[in-house]
This record gives C-alpha cells, structure tokens and sequence, in this order.
C-alpha cells in the first residue's frame, strides 16, 4: 500500500521514480541506490542541457546495460559513439584544435594518452562524490580521469579442439609448446588491453613470457574481434582476450571455455572525464558520476567488467564469477609511461612486427 502510495505522489510530482532510484520531491536530487548522484542545482541544469554527447572507446554492446541504466534512472538522453583508442586519440585532438569538439565526455584505453590530453587542456576537472573512496590507482587525484570501466584479460580454449585434461590451469601453461600455432592473440598496438595483457605477463607471470609465447609462434591481429572469431571457428584452439568477447560468445552456444590461471587476472581501462569544451557540462558530469556510482558499476558488471566504485560487485556472465575486484591487477599509473614508451617497440621485435 505504501508504495502504491507513493508512486501516485510521484506520478502527481513529475518525479523520477524507478527501482532504487529517485528524486527528492523536496530538493529535485537525484538519488540512485541511496547515492546523491546529482544536487537539485546540477541535476536541473543538466535536464535543461536536453542532451549529451559521449564518446567512448567501449563497445557500445558491453555498455548497453550501463548506459540504459543512465537514461531511464536520470532521464537524460546520450548519443554514445564508439571509437577505438587508436583512431579517437587523434580525431578528438582535431576536433579540439579547429574549436569543433562535441564530445561533451570522452575516454582512452591509454592512461598516458589520457595525460597528453589533460596536458592540452581536453580534460576538464571533475571530481565525484565518492572520489576519496575510489582507489587511488584507479583515478586521477584532481579528479581528471578516472576508470570508467575494467574489462577482464583472460584465456578461453575451443572445447571442440582441447581436451578438458588439457585446459591450461595457468598462464604459464600457455607456454608450453604444445600450443604452438594455435593461440590467438592482439597485437601490442591494439591498444591499452593488450598492452595491459602484455605488462601484466611480463611483470607478474615471468619475465621471460614474451619470449616464451612468441617461440609458439602465436597468430596476431590488430583488433580482439577476429581473434575471437578465428577461436569459435577453430582457426586456433586458445586466445588470449577479453572475458567479455569470451563471454558473448559462450552465451550464443559457441564451444568456449573461459579460463582462470592460477597466477589471477589482469583488467585494462576506459579512462575519461568531462571535455573542457562541453557543451552539456553538467550533463557529463552526471554521467561521469553515474558510471562511477554503485549503481552504474553494478551495471558494467553485467557484461563481465568490472566497475569503479568499491562497493561494486564482481562480474558475473556467462555463467562464471570472477574474483573481487580487489584481486585484480591494473598498470600502476605511475608505470604507464615506461610502457607506453618503450615496451610496443621491444614487442614488435620480439614478434617480428615491425
């Protein structure tokens, strides 16, 4: 009865009501899950924008559910573009030298790519209200960037073409020859998940893994989309990738198995903030502490990614839980630069990928 009685007064009040989410008849403050994701000053501006402009560099399938989420709690609508890091690093500091930037939010997979731009001026300040909860890792200390989103680098094997006595338990058993020519994997300058991949085998798993995996003379490509459609189609057995891409595909019945090792897991970043440039200023910021918040971490959890807010869960798809997001290795952002700058070149060598 009692909530049959307020939905008639929000229906009465033009309030927002939905599961977990509200605004205050009172103040107009958008509360989601019991989080203040916008005051009544900057939530009314932003429904006064009437738009946002988001580019971003995950795929608009994997953010789905997060930015659904977005639009029907704050009622605010997003034209979300999806560009690769690779090609939206450029064509956003185009954009912003010729006075043409629409992107009112933008985000990188590259943290010191993301640092040139902060250094321009594209990035403009913005801090969260549960900024000083956030790992320190996982967010700029002025609050101009912080992880939007952290997809999983993981293993999966074909079941048709591995035995399950043969499932590697870790990734040093990737190594081992036998898996020679058949692993799929991204090259290096895909972008921030490989080069994530990559530093996390060489500082966490051996030294040595570079060298090890390329003596199985593993097949590359630019981008994990083909890697994983030569996986399901059996052109190799194993790939190294994104649980996500793994996980979809498991869900459309395709003979997939995702693997744990034993040595844990690395996650890249999308990393963003609000543009200097905005047009929809407290729109984007709405949405920057949307998709930080408990509720819009939940939410990227859906598609097998993990979150910002540390109240979050750990991912769940396709049937598998993936550890706390606590046991879950990034680049630390003081480390970016050194492999920024030097280790893409010492990978095409290695590779022979020049």
């Amino acid at each position: 009865m009692f909530r049959m009685i307020l939905a008639t007064i929000a229906a009465m009040s033009g309030i927002i009501l939905g599961t977990g989410a509200y605004s205050s008849a009172c103040s107009q403050a958008l509360v989601v899950d019991g989080e203040e994701i916008a005051d009544a000053k900057l939530y009314a501006a932003a429904k006064a924008e009437g738009e946002l402009n988001v580019y971003g560099t995950y795929s608009t399938e994997s953010m789905s559910d997060a930015l659904d989420g977005f639009k029907r709690d704050t009622g605010l609508a997003i034209d979300y573009v999806r560009v690769p890091t690779s090609k939206l690093y450029d064509r956003v500091i185009a954009e912003f030298s010729a006075g043409k930037l629409d992107a009112d939010y933008v985000d990188l997979t590259d943290l010191t790519l993301i640092q040139d731009w902060v250094n321009r001026g594209i990035l403009a300040a913005h801090k969260v209200p549960w900024h000083d909860r956030i790992s320190p890792e996982l967010r700029d200390k002025d609050g101009y960037w912080y992880y939007i989103v952290r997809p999983i680098q993981t293993i999966a094997v074909n079941t048709e073409l591995v035995k399950e006595a043969d499932y590697p338990k870790s990734w040093a058993d990737t190594f081992d020859p036998k898996w020679k020519g058949k692993i799929g994997m991204q090259s290096i300058d895909a972008g921030g998940s490989a080069l994530t991949l990559f530093a996390f085998l060489r500082t966490k798993v051996d030294p040595k893994a570079w060298e090890k995996i390329a003596a199985n003379d593993p097949r590359t490509y630019a981008t994990m989309a083909p890697a994983v459609n030569d996986l399901v189609r059996g052109r190799v057995a194993m790939a190294y990738g994104g649980a996500a891409s793994f996980s979809g595909q498991i869900e459309n019945k395709a003979p997939l198995k995702i693997i744990l090792p034993a040595e844990g897991i690395a996650a890249f970043g999308a990393f963003g903030n609000v543009t200097s440039t905005a047009k929809h200023p407290n729109s984007a910021k709405i949405f920057v502490n949307y998709m930080t918040s408990k509720r819009g971490s939940t939410l990227m959890s859906l598609s097998g990614s993990y979150g910002t807010h540390p109240d979050s869960p750990a991912p769940e798809a396709a049937g598998y839980k993936f550890p706390p997001q606590n046991q879950v290795w990034v680049v630390p952002p003081e480390q970016w630069d050194q492999i920024h700058e030097t280790w893409p070149e010492e990978w095409r060598v290695l590779f022979n990928r020049k």
